[in-house]
């Protein structure tokens, strides 16, 4: 009797073993491939966003983008969604038979969902064949706020309306003066802009840029002497520190209080462009394209202007006359553009006959997206395209 207990009690025991057993190796299996399709999942978003920030793509191609994508990360994946969304809202999906028309306005990201029928073996037993596993990613895209530090930059900042309808292609120069020009890819007239009352370019600081908001990073107010050195340091070397966009805000609407704020002179400094031209002749050099950064503004600052938008900074009130901030101007950032340096004049007159000449690049990168910095028009932004779930 005891005998036939005992055996009763061990098949049980094998049973709630193989049982356990079975949910183990189903749950490892579907733990398995939902990281496979949560891979699959976000680099189809991110690929469908890059896509998406090209301003002549069409519906039909970010599907594409999507489908290659989820097909190079996830073979087996048995159905797959996805949506134009703006922010975090659906604005329409996005199928396999999308037209070749634009992406709805406003739509600055890509949703995508994609699925797998997996077969369970503990499943079985109670009915159930296979497991619907699935995955879900977003990306956004927009302009980039964040710079990292050790870039390939020019020092110096364009005013926004200087590449508000600037295409790929289209010619830059920023002469040793007030002015910046822009020739249009296919001939025609070029748009000048600035002059001695309103200059469209400055030469920046990079060691002195004050941010009330980053904080965090440690002190970047470092260095207002803007010597020469530091100057051909950042061409030779990258910019020092992190460089942050802020919001674009025009006249009449009050100045933004975010993002970088740095020190600056109005026009170019043609001591600088000699090492420019010695950085970009190393690029070609070593076979790569000479690009490089520059900063876009929206509007400068005098110290008094800039004691008004930041009454506490500094040690002393500003209702004592003293803020910290040294009498010199101030570029606030916006944005970035990345052109490809194809002509430095170093020599020449004092002024007009100096100048940096190169074309603008379309480029997309991983980053923090700047929500505050899109306008119209702005093709030629550096973008950044981002994880946003």
């Amino acid at each position: 009797m005891r005998r036939g207990q005992t055996i009763v009690v061990v098949m049980l025991s094998l049973v709630a073993l193989l049982a356990v057993a079975g949910l183990a190796l189903d749950g490892s299996r579907i733990y398995r491939t939902r990281r496979i399709l949560q891979n699959a999942a976000d680099a189809a978003a991110l690929a469908g966003a890059q896509e998406l920030a090209s301003s002549s793509t069409t519906q039909a191609a970010v599907w594409a983008k999507i489908a290659q994508y989820l097909q190079a990360n996830a073979t087996t994946y048995t159905n797959a969604r996805a949506w134009f969304v703006q922010g975090n809202v659906r604005l329409q999906e996005i199928t396999a038979n999308a037209p070749t028309t634009p992406p709805p306005t406003g739509a600055n990201g890509v949703e995508v969902i994609v699925q797998r029928s997996e077969p369970v073996l503990f499943g079985g037993v109670l009915g159930q064949q296979t497991a619907l596993v699935s995955a879900r990613a977003r990306a956004n895209v927009g302009n980039l706020r964040t710079l990292t530090a050790g870039n390939n930059i020019v020092p110096i900042a364009v005013h926004y309306e200087v590449v508000r309808y600037a295409q790929p292609g289209d010619i830059l120069t920023v002469w040793d003066g007030f002015q910046v020009s822009v020739q249009p890819s296919g001939g025609g007239n070029a748009s000048n802009y600035g002059d001695t009352n309103n200059p469209y370019s400055g030469w920046l600081n990079l060691a002195w840029i004050h941010n009330a908001d980053e904080q965090n990073l440690g002190n970047r107010e470092v260095d207002q002497s803007h010597s020469q050195a530091n100057v051909n340091n950042w061409i030779l070397n990258g910019n020092p520190y992190p460089i942050f966009a802020g919001t674009l805000s025009i006249p009449p609407n009050p100045p933004a209080p975010d993002g970088d704020f740095i020190m600056g002179d109005p026009g170019i400094r043609a001591s600088g462009l000699q090492t420019l031209e010695v950085k970009r002749q190393q690029l070609v050099n070593q076979g790569q394209r000479p690009l490089f950064y520059i900063v876009v503004f929206d509007r400068f600052f005098n110290a008094d202007q800039m004691e008004q938008l930041f009454p506490t900074h500094g040690a002393v009130p500003a209702s004592h006359g003293d803020c910290g901030f040294p009498n010199s101007l101030y570029f606030h950032a916006v944005g970035f553009v990345v052109i490809e340096v194809t002509e430095v004049r170093w020599q020449g007159s004092a002024r007009g006959g100096k100048y940096i000449k190169g074309v603008f690049v379309s480029f997309v990168q991983a980053g923090d997206v700047n929500q505050g910095s899109s306008f119209p028009g702005d093709t030629e932004m550096v973008k950044a395209v981002a994880l946003t779930e």
